[in-house]
């Protein structure tokens, strides 16, 4: 990728993570990836198939950037922050402060299409658990240029 390309505005992308194993939890993320500003922006879905059933929604918030350790191999570090998605109603003011409910890096090739993530999420019972090494693919019908 260019230096100009990497600057160009903002796009979407899509990715699943992990959940290549059955009963592996799936987290599926929706980004707003805005160039300018190295930062990103969307909403995460964590399922898993366990009883009682995982289904954790969340806010994302972070940053990029791309890390080259020779000058043709750069991957993309994506970071972000998950707070849980709060229906407040209209004018309703400041609210509470809300603790984070996931948080995220992804290495990603440099075209954004693969890779492998890490992620922590906060379940129902107030729970961390964290996964490694999870497989990071582009959700089909994204066109990352």
């Amino acid at each position: 990728m260019s230096e100009n390309s990497k600057k160009t505005g903002l796009f979407i992308a899509s990715y699943a993570i992990g959940g290549e194993m059955p009963g592996a939890p799936l987290f599926k993320v929706n980004l707003s990836i805005y160039t300018p500003g190295e930062t990103v922006s969307g909403i995460g879905h964590i399922t898993q198939a366990v009883n009682p059933p995982l289904d954790i929604a969340t806010n994302l918030n972070g940053q990029f950037t791309y890390m080259c350790v020779m000058p043709h191999i750069c991957h993309v570090l994506v970071t972000a922050t998950g707070y849980p998605v709060i229906k407040w109603p209209h004018g309703g003011g400041i609210g509470p402060v809300i603790p984070a409910n996931s948080e995220l890096r992804m290495v990603l090739s440099d075209d954004w299409k693969s890779g492998t993530a890490n992620y922590k999420y906060m379940d129902n019972e107030g729970n961390w658990h964290e996964i490694t090494n999870a497989p990071v693919q582009i959700i089909n019908g994204n066109t990352v240029v």
